[in-house]
């Protein structure tokens, strides 16, 4: 339930009327979003190969310097 000054700030479904060019630029936008989530998508696919290859490189370091700690 709205109460006192928040019935000053409750805007009407009308209030919300888009302009001609404001409804124009909407499948921008959406393209735009687009554009930013595959993006998004490609930079997680790009920083969980880049954590792969990091493991895969601190596990063969830690293998090399067990190996040489053996041989000591």
């Amino acid at each position: 339930m709205l109460v006192g000054s928040d019935l000053r700030m409750a805007k009407s479904r009308s209030d919300f009327q888009l302009t001609k060019e404001e409804r124009e630029t909407i499948p921008e936008i959406k393209k735009e979003i687009n554009t930013m989530k595959k993006g998004y998508k490609e930079m997680a696919a790009i920083n969980l190969a880049l954590s792969n290859l990091y493991f895969e490189i601190e596990s063969e370091a830690e293998s090399y310097y067990d190996r040489i700690a053996e041989c000591e």
